[in-house]
């Protein structure tokens, strides 16, 4: 399905819902959005809980509508998870942190 300037058309192009203006599917894939965070340094109750949903948020995100912010991860935490943002709308914040790099 694409959402285009409020149109929704299926997959082989036909209109699912009516709209004033349409425009065509575009070329590309639009990005994977996700929401971003506002904890700012508030200490998580339960380091792998935190872990896991930072995990669960941005994996496979394109673009953070909002913050980006990375603390409290452990020494061992995989943080491949990043890769594919491209994009924050927000601050991104970086701190106390026990991991080494990002990746």
């Amino acid at each position: 399905r694409f959402l285009l300037g409020g149109c929704v058309r299926g997959e082989e192009g036909n209109l699912l819902s009516s709209c004033s203006v349409c425009v065509s599917p575009t070329p590309f894939p639009l990005p994977t959005v996700c929401t971003g965070t506002d904890m700012k340094l508030l200490r998580p109750s339960s380091p792998e809980s935190h872990y896991e949903t930072l995990r669960h948020l941005y994996q496979g995100c394109q673009v953070v509508q909002g913050n980006l912010e990375l603390t409290y991860l452990p020494p061992d935490a995989d943080t491949t998870f990043l890769k594919d943002i491209k994009e924050v709308q927000g601050y991104v914040l970086i701190a106390e942190n026990q991991v080494k790099q990002l990746e």
